[in-house]
């Protein structure tokens, strides 16, 4: 449970919405704190005014400082604060006998104060505060004193905390109620996803995800239906080849096993035996072709074969693989012609571009009668070489075209195998194109032979 997302997420929600929730609090409480201590100072200040305005009234009408001083005093009586009237440093009255020594020793230091503005100032160690008023009469300096203790609004100051203190966990605990509430809802179509996913395997890869919204999570679900579709056409293509493969090694693998028995049920003359070697060997050769294209095409795939990028003369390479066709093309009575342009340089695989040409030429030999004719032409342009392999063999129907460069695919399977073909060619051809950022298009028309151009660029 812990380890889940959804935990995870309720605990950062909780802890980000906590983080925030303190910080707001201090602030409010900061504010309402300086708000409560204004308020008291102003209401403190504005008791100073008016004892200090009643005090010099009544020493004008009585001519009686003193005993307007113990007037003042005995009338203006205020809930929870003291009182003192100063001439000088000499107190002349006191609304509280017990008025402690060290207030009245602050109000005397406060006498040193010059100016006749209301002043303010913490006392008691920050327990109290006192307020004085300066005024003059018949020429003498007299201070009105009030001091009031911070009880009261430290009391308001605690309510205030405890609240804060009893309704922090309340909202944190809805807080974290109200995200895993928030979360699961957040977190149910990824859960959804989750199910439909477990209950697709390699038998039911045609099954797709709901896609519902078309937010976020409804992208997620349509990238991994679209990886699910590659997956399932990459499973059958796999498929057909295996099916493909063992069906192409089933037939030479039965004719060496065949000819074996065969030529081991009875004693045979030597030229028997040599022509049922023969076959066997041919066979053999076949099977091991075969084998060898696959293993090139699933280290291709797999990309355990490496490009081997080098500077190279492309037109000598293919000159050279003409040069190596025209046996092959003499003992079927064709016409291989051949025009290759000159010292054309480029980035490239030797091996691999080697065996592009060789199975372009071959596959038009393969496939064109006797008395036939193929040409290769291979030129420069602005920052291309093109190679096009042309014959005039049996051609491709229009509806085969886009699949003859598929594994193991053949129009006519029989006269393919009879010709010793693994069908892996041209498969190769388009492979070997795609990975030095090139193309290969084929033009054909049944009975008028085919066009196979491969464009590849100079600097792959």
């Amino acid at each position: 449970m812990f380890r889940t997302i959804r935990f995870r997420l309720t605990l950062w929600y909780v802890l980000v919405s906590g983080s925030l929730l303190i910080l707001f609090s201090l602030y409010l409480y900061s504010l309402i704190a300086a708000d409560l201590r204004a308020q008291f100072d102003r209401s403190l200040l504005r008791a100073a005014e008016a004892t200090a305005a009643f005090f010099e009234e009544t020493a004008e009408q009585t001519r009686e400082v003193s005993a307007s001083a113990q007037e003042t005093v005995r009338e203006l009586r205020l809930p929870g604060a003291a009182m003192a009237i100063f001439q000088e440093d000499v107190l002349l009255a006191s609304s509280s006998p017990s008025l402690s020594r060290d207030v009245l020793t602050a109000s005397r230091s406060e006498m040193a104060a010059r100016g006749h503005e209301p002043r303010i100032a913490d006392i008691k160690g920050g327990r109290a505060r006192l307020a004085r008023r300066r005024l003059q009469i018949e020429g003498n300096n007299y201070s009105v004193i009030l001091v009031e203790e911070l009880s009261g609004l430290s009391a308001q100051l605690q309510s205030l905390r405890r609240a804060f203190y009893f309704g922090f966990p309340s909202a944190l605990a809805l807080a974290a109620l109200g995200g895993f509430f928030l979360v699961k809802k957040s977190l149910a179509p990824v859960v959804a996803i989750s199910e439909q996913a477990e209950h697709i395997s390699v038998k039911n890869l045609s099954e797709r995800l709901t896609v519902r919204d078309n937010d976020e999570l409804g992208r997620l679900a349509g990238v991994l239906n679209a990886l699910l579709s590659r997956l399932d056409a990459s499973f059958k293509i796999m498929g057909d080849f295996m099916a493909d493969a063992s069906h192409e090694l089933r037939t030479p693998l039965g004719v060496i096993r065949s000819s074996a028995e065969v030529t081991l049920s009875r004693d045979r003359t030597v030229h028997e035996y040599k022509e049922a070697l023969k076959a066997i060997e041919q066979q053999s050769i076949r099977a091991t072709s075969l084998v060898n294209d696959m293993l090139a095409l699933a280290m291709a795939d797999s990309g355990e074969r490496p490009l081997r990028f080098e500077e190279l003369y492309l037109d000598d390479l293919v000159e050279e693989c003409c040069r190596a066709h025209h046996p092959l093309a003499r003992r079927k009575s064709i016409h291989l012609s051949s025009e290759i342009a000159r010292d054309i340089q480029m980035n490239g695989d030797p091996a691999l571009l080697k065996s592009l040409v060789s199975n372009l030429v071959d596959n038009a030999i393969a496939y064109t009668p006797e008395g036939g004719s193929v040409s290769v032409r291979f030129f420069a342009e602005a920052s291309n070489v093109r190679l096009i392999v042309s014959d005039t063999g049996v051609g491709i129907p229009s509806e085969c075209i886009e699949r003859v460069f598929d594994r193991f695919y053949r129009i006519e399977a029989s006269r393919s195998r009879n010709n010793g073909g693994s069908g892996l060619g041209l498969a190769m051809v388009k492979l070997i194109a795609e990975s030095h950022k090139g193309s290969v298009e084929l033009v054909s028309e049944r009975g008028y032979g085919s066009t196979f151009t491969v464009l590849l660029p100079l600097k792959a």
